[in-house]
C-alpha cells in the first residue's frame, strides 16, 4: 500500500510539472505570435494574432492565478 502510495505521489509530481512546461510553452508562443503580429503585416492578419495570443495566454494560467 505504501510502496503504491508513493508511486502514485510520484506520478502526481511528474504530471504536474508537465503541466508547468506546458503552460510556459503556451506562454512563450503567445509572446512570440505578439512579436511576429508586430511585423510588417495587414490589420486583419494582425488582429487575429493577437486574438490566438490571448487564446494561448489564457490556456496558461492557473486557477489559482
Amino acid at each position: 500500500m505504501e510502496q503504491e502510495k508513493r508511486e502514485l505521489r510520484h506520478e502526481l509530481v511528474n504530471a504536474e510539472q508537465e503541466n508547468l512546461a506546458l503552460k510556459g510553452m503556451l506562454k512563450r508562443a503567445a509572446d512570440e505570435i505578439d512579436d511576429l503580429a508586430e511585423a510588417e503585416c495587414s490589420d486583419a492578419a494582425v488582429e487575429r494574432a493577437e486574438s490566438q495570443a490571448e487564446r494561448l495566454r489564457k490556456a496558461s494560467k492557473t486557477r489559482s492565478e
